[in-house]
């Protein structure tokens, strides 16, 4: 015979006992529920866009793209040994503040837009790690179309 749970009921980790999704502990055996959220809602709830208001523009994306484009161009110039002297500098200091802020802006707008609710610290840290920034900026910008049909 199968265990049934209700649409609001999770199995139980430990005992398989079927417990709401809205419980701390199992009532059953007492261990902690992993989808248990102290926030009121379960870690299963679907992000609601509505929640977020954002007055940040769809154009962000460019930035991320263009961060993303003047890393991959300072890399190829690195392996090619190509010294680029100031204008080298001066793209590294753009893409390495430009990239993890337009990607700070750009998520503002896609949590008022999209089910996508991006982790900020995540995207944003790994756009500023060298080399990482790369595929970061790949990578978000791939699940950004996915979740808006944009760029």
């Amino acid at each position: 015979m199968t265990k049934q749970k209700a649409a609001d009921e999770v199995f139980c980790r430990s005992c398989g006992e079927a417990i709401k999704q809205a419980s701390e502990l199992c009532p059953n055996c007492g261990v902690r529920n992993d989808n248990y959220s102290r926030g009121g809602g379960t870690a299963g709830d679907v992000h609601d866009p509505s929640r977020y208001e954002t007055s940040v523009s769809d154009t962000w994306w460019y930035g991320v793209a263009a961060g993303t484009g003047i890393w991959v161009l300072l890399v190829l110039a690195a392996a090619a040994s190509s010294d680029l002297g100031a204008a080298g500098g001066l793209l590294v200091l753009i893409g390495w503040v430009g990239l993890p802020l337009s990607v700070y802006f750009d998520i503002q707008y896609v949590r008022a837009n999209s089910e996508w609710d991006p982790n900020v610290g995540v995207w944003v840290v790994l756009s500023a790690l060298w080399f990482v920034n790369i595929v970061a900026g790949a990578a978000y910008l791939y699940r950004r179309h996915q979740v808006l049909g944009e760029p």
